[in-house]
């Protein structure tokens, strides 16, 4: 009996450090998406230009992104994420009562080997 509730609560404990590492793991990468994206838009400086701001998160992507909306450019909503944890970066503006994508929005970017400058 004693080995048994050994194995219990070694399962229960192994348990718990997983549902640990699984949040910590999904926060530290929340955290590295929206830093990539902050330094692309400094780096672009689209910070001063920024009406709105929005941090989501798409759990079909697994990634966190910014939706923002331009004082020069209020016809339409950009989407800026990551395309991976360290480097990448997508700019998408879609038409904001629509919500179709504009292939000719202004600030439309696509930089596969974007890294921050350090």
């Amino acid at each position: 009996m004693k080995t048994f509730l050994k194995i219990i609560g070694l399962l229960v404990l192994s348990l718990v450090i997983a549902i640990v590492f699984f949040f910590g793991l999904r926060t530290y990468q929340g955290h590295k998406n929206l830093e990539l994206v902050d330094n692309y838009m400094k780096e672009h400086q689209l910070t001063d230009k920024i009406k709105s701001e929005k941090t989501l998160y798409s759990g079909k992507k697994g990634l966190y992104y910014k939706q923002v909306k331009f004082k020069d450019d209020k016809d339409y909503t950009y989407v800026i994420q990551p395309i991976s944890t360290y480097k990448g970066i997508l700019v998408q503006g879609f038409d904001t009562e629509t919500k179709k994508n504009v292939k000719e929005a202004k600030y439309n970017a696509f930089e596969e080997d974007y890294k921050p400058k350090k």
